[in-house]
């Protein structure tokens, strides 16, 4: 008796609306800046990788056809000459020579991966154009592997040190070094390097440690410290160990 009553209450409704098929629901269109993210990230992302060292990992990206990647000398530093490199596919590994450090304490490194072979690259951006809450994009793989290139976005804080130093509101975390900051047509124009630990502290108000997680304050190196890096590189002014 039950089934007949709800068969016949569904002819009552098909009947009602002339028997009609429902619709599917409506699809809302992007916003712009959803569609800006989605090209950024289809642009960008095929350059950027994972580096595994003794330690764990870090990011970095490529700038070369042939396959130099920049990265922070951090990331690198007291590792052994060659590392592991992961590409974008999660998939590909490749061992990658350290080439050298930036000189003067720049928390930068180049290395050059061991493989014949055309790869993305990223293009470089102006850093004369950056202003002060302009968008950006941040890629690489925090925290554990298992989050590589990850993708988020902020905007432009402050620009800090002259302009060596941008300081960003994209969420990054530990893994998150040396991998790109990136504008709204991206382009490098910063490598990101560390981000501000917020204090935890117990109900009496003493702290009693840090918040290792993003707190929305990201420092990434401009891509003016990169390019005097990679000029650096050609005239052979280099460090072979890291001087951070």
């Amino acid at each position: 008796m039950k089934t007949i009553t709800i068969c016949s209450a569904l002819l009552i409704a098909l009947s009602l609306t002339g028997g009609a098929t429902l619709s599917p629901p409506l699809l809302l269109a992007k916003t712009p800046a959803a569609n800006t993210a989605n090209r950024v990230y289809e642009k960008a992302n095929p350059a950027v990788v994972t580096i595994r060292n003794n330690r764990g990992h870090g990011s970095g990206f490529i700038i070369s056809a042939d396959g130099f990647v920049i990265t922070n000398a951090h990331v690198l530093k007291g590792q052994s000459a060659i590392v592991t490199v992961m590409m974008a596919d999660g998939k590909t590994e490749m061992p990658a020579d350290v080439v050298g450090f930036s000189k003067g304490g720049i928390d930068l490194a180049l290395l050059k991966i061991n493989r014949r072979q055309k790869f993305p690259t990223l293009n470089f951006g102006k850093s004369s154009a950056i202003r002060v809450g302009d968008p950006v994009y941040a890629i690489g793989t925090p925290l554990g592997e298992d989050n590589q290139n990850t993708f988020t976005a902020g905007m432009v804080s402050a620009i800090r040190g002259g302009g060596k130093v941008i300081q960003h509101s994209a969420p990054i975390n530990r893994g998150n070094s040396g991998g790109p900051l990136v504008n709204d047509r991206g382009e490098i124009i910063a490598v990101n390097t560390a981000n501000d630990l917020a204090k935890v502290i117990d109900g009496e108000g003493t702290p009693i440690g840090t918040n290792t997680g993003s707190v929305g304050i990201g420092y990434a190196l401009s891509v003016d410290l990169v390019r005097k890096f990679l000029l650096d590189v050609k005239q052979g002014n280099i460090s072979a160990v890291a001087t951070i």
